[in-house]
Parts: C-alpha cells; sequence; structure tokens
C-alpha cells in the first residue's frame, strides 16, 4: 500500500457498508496507477461528485418552486413590502373536490389510527393478563407501602368509582363467578360481532378491577357474603357497594378537606398523581435495598467459596473416595 495514501479510521465509522466498500474498491485501484494518473483520477472523481451535489441542489431548488404557494412578496422600491395572494393555487387547493378528498383522508387515517389503538390496548392488556404474576411480584412492594392487597385494583377504583353501570356490571360478574366472557355462553350474545365481543370484554374487565363487597341474599332471609355461581337460582339478589376504606380514598378526602376549591377532575389527578408516586418511589426503593442486600450475600458467600471448595476435597480426598 503507498504510505502517502491517506487513511482515516475515525472517517468510516458512521458510513455505511457499501461506501466503505467503495472506497476500498477505490483504494485498491488507485495504488496500481502511477502518481501522475493517479493524481488526475480523483480530480475526476471530485469534479463528478461537485457535479452530482450541484444536480442534487437544482433538484431541490425545482422541487421548492413547484411546491404550490398561496402567496410572495413583491418588495416596491427594495423597500416597501407588498404581499400578493395567489388566488389560483387557493381555489384548486380549496375547492370542494379537494374539501372532501381531505376529509376522506382524514376520516381514513382516524379510523386506521383508532385500529392500531385497539390492538395496542389488547395487546397491553393479555400481555398484562399473561404477565399478571410477573407484574405482582414487581409491585409487591407497593402493596405493601400502600397497605393494600392489591394497589392497582385501589387505583382503579378510586377511578371508576363514578362511572355509571359500574355496580351493575359488578353485581353480573359476581353472578357468574367474575368470568370477563360469561356472555359467550348464552344464545343472545351468539350474534355479536368482534368489536362488540371486544368491547364488553373490556367493561367486564374494567368492572372486574373494581373493590366491591358483594352480598347474595335472598328475599325475607337474612343476607349472607357468598359468590353466586352460574347455576344459582333466580330468587337470590346481588348486591355490590365499592369499598373505599383505601388509602387513595384517605388522601382524596384529605385534599378534599384542605383543598375544597380544586373540583372534582382536579383533586382526582392531584390524588392519583400523589398515591401513584409514593407507591412507585417506595417500590424502587425496596427494590434497590433487596438487591443491595442479595448482592453482599452473593459476595459474602462467594467470598467463602474456596473455604467450602476446600472443605469440599478434603471429605471427598479423607471419606468418599475410600467408601467408593
Amino acid at each position: 500500500m503507498d504510505p502517502n495514501i491517506d487513511i482515516d479510521i475515525f472517517r468510516d465509522l458512521d458510513a455505511s457498508f457499501m461506501e466503505i466498500f467503495h472506497r476500498t474498491q477505490l483504494q485498491r485501484y488507485l495504488e496500481h496507477l502511477p502518481p501522475g494518473e493517479r493524481e488526475q483520477q480523483l480530480n475526476n472523481i471530485m469534479a463528478q461528485g461537485d457535479l452530482y451535489l450541484s444536480q442534487q441542489q437544482q433538484q431541490q431548488q425545482q422541487q421548492q418552486q413547484q411546491q404550490p404557494r398561496y402567496y410572495h412578496v413583491h418588495w416596491i422600491f427594495s423597500h416597501i413590502p407588498f404581499i400578493i395572494l395567489n388566488f389560483d393555487q387557493m381555489w384548486r387547493d380549496f375547492s370542494w373536490r379537494a374539501f372532501w378528498a381531505r376529509t376522506i383522508d382524514a376520516i381514513t387515517s382516524a379510523v386506521i389510527m383508532t385500529v392500531r389503538a385497539l390492538r395496542f390496548t389488547t395487546f397491553i392488556i393479555g400481555s398484562g393478563v399473561y404477565f399478571q404474576g410477573v407484574v405482582r411480584r414487581l409491585f409487591v412492594f407497593c402493596d405493601v407501602i400502600t397497605f393494600s392487597d392489591n394497589f392497582i385494583r385501589d387505583m382503579f377504583t378510586y377511578i371508576l368509582r363514578d362511572s355509571k353501570d359500574i355496580l351493575d356490571q359488578c353485581v353480573l360478574l359476581e353472578r357468574h363467578s367474575r368470568n370477563v366472557f360469561y356472555f359467550l355462553q348464552y344464545d343472545e350474545y351468539s350474534n355479536l360481532s368482534s368489536f362488540q365481543v371486544i368491547k364488553l370484554a373490556y367493561q367486564n374487565l374494567l368492572a372486574s378491577l373494581i373493590n366491591v363487597e358483594c352480598i347474595t341474599y335472598a328475599p325475607n332471609s337474612t343476607g349472607s357474603t357468598t359468590t353466586t355461581t352460574s347455576s344459582s337460582s333466580s330468587a337470590t339478589t346481588t348486591s355490590c357497594k365499592i369499598l373505599t376504606n383505601t388509602l387513595v380514598f384517605k388522601l382524596s378526602s384529605v385534599f378534599q378537606e384542605y383543598f375544597p376549591a380544586l373540583g372534582s377532575t382536579g383533586l382526582k389527578l392531584i390524588t392519583l398523581w400523589m398515591y401513584i408516586s409514593y407507591a412507585l418511589i417506595g417500590d424502587i426503593i425496596c427494590l434497590n435495598i433487596l438487591l443491595f442486600v442479595s448482592y453482599n450475600l452473593i459476595n459474602r458467600f462467594m467470598g467463602y467459596k474456596q473455604v467450602f471448595q476446600g472443605l469440599r476435597d478434603i471429605l471427598w480426598n479423607s471419606l468418599f473416595k475410600f467408601i467408593l
């Protein structure tokens, strides 16, 4: 290789493989040329590159010029700006045909985004159900520091407490052993579309996340807290009420007492922000402490690794080796 050829290894760090391959082939081609011819070839290549760049700039300028312009500024005496509107272009772009075309494009884009959001939500919910055990283990400290059996259910209970017909949905779930897809076993729901099935499943799933206390009783009898199955008698009645003795409801009552001017929406947002921040920060701190203790215990155990290996060798050589 000619030592006069300058090679910079840092030049190729962000280059594509095709560009690196092209540079290597060009370098090998120039190695076997005399110095004068090599300089001439390099000048030709640089001239071709400049020509290519100039052509690209011209194409960009032409594309910018071809773009519709609704106005342009005309300078009078090179000092006074005068705006000229291009009414012909505006009429062509904002005609009824263009308006309907853009409306159809907007509706199509909205439908596509809705379908994507629905698929993404289904994937997230399905993944959450599938990895429910993993998620519960990650947030186990959140339950501890919020004095709750499931802080996520408490959060959804607070969010959906004012939702319409949520208690009726909870009653239906309680009567069907909290099966989210209970409606599929009835003939009256056999003609539902896929969208309606997903909608009902979402409603039942949200209702299943509510902390409620349900009582099933028969008329003219003493109520008892039971779980009613689908084979229960129709003479029984089930009533449910939302449990509000959790930490998130206590926070909400405190904020409502000291900041009455927040309103329902502001109160709910501030309560959820404080509750989630408290739970997640505490969970992260507890997980870090757990990992720190585990790491130190493992390091302490690995420090005695040689001792245990020596004891194993002594026992093997002195006792088990002769027995076997």
